[in-house]
């Protein structure tokens, strides 16, 4: 009982105005190369795919098999690497992990430059698993290292950065060569763009081995080194007294968890609530649409899902100019969710979001069945601006905020299960066989109506809470306890 009525003396001191280092910024942002990746992985292929299919002698049988093969697989990997997320950063760490993401990161965009669909296809899955990784351990790292009231902004970089990656994609695309180049066939820019990662990768390696050395305080009081946990936290605050609070803080936080949470125990009564919420959250995210719009968007600013449409030099130039307005939206969206979602809190800026791409998502069906293509394409722009205000940054933030490392993986895994079905599944049910592209739109429009449901009456806010208190919200036996203390 004393050690309960001393810890939240302790959150409640720590909900004051925090004094602390410019350094959280930067650190954050350095780990967030890790989601800078993941954009950039996740559409590098878009502007590619015609290119590559022409020079890897990819036949009108297999075209579309194999593009699909090429973007699915990465999501492949990236689910498998999210799954194990959580055993490598409860084992080795959060910044071991990182690096370790990193070192695959290399490996598999070394594999992706060969001219063999067989090796490419290997390197993306490679790739896939480092992005895997980096999905989970990135936000968890970052919550870490962040107090409360900074907590949503710090978590929004993770999103941010995925955005520029995608923007930076999209942008170094419009250098692909087209079928009247000349070097259409023997260019090798396809390449260049497989090889940008190598960048961020080697920039974290050396920033996390020459910078910061330390993992975050978080895991190190888990692993019984106060010390070290107490000296990583005075580099970030700016009053030694800060510091050692926090140290205490998570001593009591730590001292809640009788032993290391293991996978098992997630659907146990004390987090199961919070990883079906988590799980629920992850679904919703995706099947918002989002991914559509992130693997597809050349095909729908064409207008067709075709492979034998030709597509002429007018409307390509078209496509590459709201691919990047596409980019240029998320990034910016993603900046407004940085500066808003500490007023509106978690809950609120996930509602309004939602609420947004649902509307969104029904103007944009009907437009699309009446064939103007010239107003569908604003409506993917404004459907990319709600997600990136509120489903895009805020699925890592709230999963950090209301699960354990292991908790993270999952809910990160369900969201790589969910690329993938998307990814499979959005043209073969756009395709004119079945539901055609509006049809599409419209069942992402149900998810999100359905979602809506979910996000009013079962999510709870965790603005302001500190970890301990925001893991144990949906944990009826600790509000218990705490009723009868």
């Amino acid at each position: 009982y004393q050690r309960r009525v001393h810890g939240e003396s302790l959150i409640r001191s720590m909900e004051q105005k925090y004094n602390f280092s410019p350094k959280i910024y930067v650190q954050a942002l350095l780990s967030t190369t890790g989601s800078f990746i993941f954009g950039y992985g996740l559409t590098v292929f878009n502007p590619l795919q015609d290119n590559v299919a022409y020079q890897l002698k990819w036949t009108e049988s297999n075209k579309n098999m194999n593009i699909g093969l090429v973007t699915s697989i990465l999501a492949l990997g990236a689910a498998i690497g999210a799954y194990l997320s959580g055993i490598l950063a409860s084992r080795y760490g959060r910044r071991l992990s990182m690096i370790i993401a990193d070192i695959l990161t290399l490996v598999g965009v070394f594999l992706t430059l060969f001219s063999s669909t067989f090796v490419m296809l290997l390197g993306r899955v490679v790739l896939g698993f480092a992005i895997g990784i980096n999905t989970s351990v990135v936000p968890l790292y970052i919550r870490e290292i962040s107090p409360a009231q900074l907590a949503g902004i710090t978590g929004c970089f993770h999103q941010f950065s995925i955005s520029v990656g995608i923007l930076s994609s999209l942008l170094l695309g419009w250098k692909t060569p087209t079928e009247s180049d000349s070097d259409y066939g023997t260019s090798n820019y396809w390449k260049l763009m497989f090889a940008v990662p190598i960048i961020p990768s080697v920039v974290r390696i050396l920033g996390l081995f020459i910078v910061f050395q330390n993992d975050t305080p978080q895991f190190l009081i888990l692993q019984g080194q106060e010390a070290e946990a107490e000296s990583v936290l005075q580099s970030l605050y700016s009053s030694q007294q800060e510091a050692q609070n926090q140290v205490n803080l998570m001593k009591q936080e730590v001292s809640e968890q009788s032993s290391e949470i293991t996978l098992g125990a997630l659907f146990e009564q004390k987090y199961l609530k919070a990883t079906l919420i988590g799980i629920t959250l992850a679904w919703l995210q995706q099947f918002s649409g989002i991914n559509a719009v992130n693997f597809y968007s050349t095909k729908i600013f064409s207008g067709t899902f075709d492979p034998k449409a030709v597509i002429s030099q007018e409307v390509q130039q078209t496509v590459n100019l709201f691919n990047a307005l596409v980019g240029v939206t998320a990034v910016s969206a993603s900046l407004i969710a940085i500066l808003v979602v500490e007023k509106l809190g978690r809950k609120s800026a996930l509602m309004i979001g939602n609420f947004l791409c649902l509307v969104v998502l029904v103007f944009l069906s009907y437009f699309i069945y009446a064939q103007n293509f010239g107003i569908s394409k604003y409506f993917v722009l404004l459907h990319t601006f709600a997600f990136n205000i509120s489903l895009g940054p805020l699925l890592s933030v709230y999963l950090a905020d209301i699960l354990p490392a292991k908790g993270i993986s999952i809910g990160i895994f369900t969201h790589w299960i969910c690329v993938i079905i998307i990814g499979f599944g959005f043209p073969i049910i756009s395709s004119p066989n079945v539901f055609n592209t509006h049809g599409g739109f419209i069942l992402f429009a149900i998810c999100c109506l359905v979602g809506q449901v979910f996000l009013v009456l079962v999510v709870k806010e965790t603005k302001g809470l500190s970890l301990y208190q925001s893991q144990n919200l949906y944990n009826d036996d600790a509000k218990q306890k705490d009723s009868e203390n």
